[in-house]
This record gives structure tokens, C-alpha cells and sequence, in this order.
């Protein structure tokens, strides 16, 4: 059996450090002079606040009154955090794919986990241990339904059936709704680029 494995030595390719990084610096710099930089960071900073609105919970500019959009099923405490986690990782996707400069997406995302990190220690320490991340990226991959696809994962992270339609849709509404909300703020920080 172990002469069945092949191990592949083709030509590695050739990474220009000097050059890259050059180029990677000079963006940067860029990137502080136009005020970008501290953009990217300020949003970050605010896409932390992105809650489900909680009684008794402080509200912050981004919270969201889920009470409106969904069923009173909705809002235990175990399902209230996993439409946060969803929120934190809609923030994310989108950061990544609508900041169109990776260095300015990378600042927004490490602002936003710096600052759940210290005033959400505990939020933070559950999902940065967890997988459910890991579910929303493979439904992001499927390539299918995306809306679908994340309102499955969204309702198998709840503990109940992947089928669940009431979950489903929860799911697609937490993620429509998110990622308005997202994209707005991105607008709104004007990068100019």
C-alpha cells in the first residue's frame, strides 16, 4: 500500500519577498494617509456591536430587534447566541468580500475581534473555540442557495433539524437582514480606493 503514494515534487514557485512586501508597504502607507486605515479599524469597532437586542441588554447603534422578525420561539438565550455568532460571521464574509483592499478587510476584521474580544470576552471565547464558523463556510461553499444553504446551518447550530422550515427561515432573515445592515455601514465609511 505505502508504495501507492506518490509524493508531488514539482517546481516550487518562486515568491519575490522584496517585492511584495514593497508593494504591501506602500499600500499601507496609502491606506494611513487617506484615512482608510483608521476607517477599516472605526468599522470593525462598530460591526462588534452588531447584537440581537436582548432585554435587559445594553443597545448599541447596530442592534437588532429580532422580536419584530421572528417568532417568540427565537429568543432563549441558546438561540439568541447563535444568531450572534451568525451576525459576527456575516460581519466577516462581508468584510471580506465587499472592502475590495485585502489589508483594509484584514484591519476591519481584527478591529472587530479585538473589540469582542475585550468588552464580549466570554461571547468571544465560545465561538473562537467552537465550529460553527466552520458550518457557515461550507454553506457558503456549496454554491447552491446561499440563503438556504445558511438558514440550514443556522438551524442545526439551534439543535434542531437542518429541515426545520421555521429555523430555515429564521436563518435567511437573521442573514438578509445582517448583511444589509453590513453593507450599509461598509458604504458609509467611504473608502476611497
Amino acid at each position: 500500500m505505502v508504495d501507492d503514494v506518490r509524493i508531488y515534487k514539482g517546481k516550487k514557485e518562486e515568491y519575490d519577498f522584496s517585492s511584495n512586501l514593497s508593494t504591501d508597504i506602500e499600500a499601507l502607507n496609502s491606506y494611513r494617509l487617506n484615512g482608510n486605515l483608521q476607517k477599516a479599524k472605526e468599522l470593525g469597532k462598530k460591526l462588534a456591536g452588531l447584537t440581537p437586542l436582548i432585554d435587559g441588554n445594553e443597545k448599541t447603534e447596530l442592534s437588532i430587534d429580532f422580536k419584530k422578525l421572528l417568532a417568540p420561539k427565537f429568543q432563549s438565550q441558546d438561540i439568541l447566541f447563535q444568531i450572534r455568532v451568525l451576525l459576527v460571521f456575516a460581519a466577516e464574509s462581508l468584510l471580506q468580500l465587499k472592502i475590495p483592499a485585502e489589508q483594509l478587510s484584514t484591519t476591519a476584521i481584527n478591529a472587530m475581534h479585538d473589540t469582542l474580544r475585550k468588552e464580549h470576552s466570554a461571547f468571544y471565547k465560545n465561538i473562537s473555540d467552537g465550529a460553527a464558523f466552520t458550518f457557515y463556510y461550507l454553506a457558503m461553499k456549496k454554491g447552491k442557495d446561499l440563503e438556504t444553504d445558511i438558514g440550514q446551518a443556522f438551524a442545526m447550530l439551534c439543535s434542531v433539524s437542518k429541515n426545520s422550515e421555521s429555523f430555515i427561515e429564521a436563518g435567511k432573515i437573521i442573514w438578509n437582514t445582517a448583511c444589509k445592515i453590513i453593507e450599509a455601514e461598509i458604504e458609509k465609511a467611504q473608502f476611497a480606493l
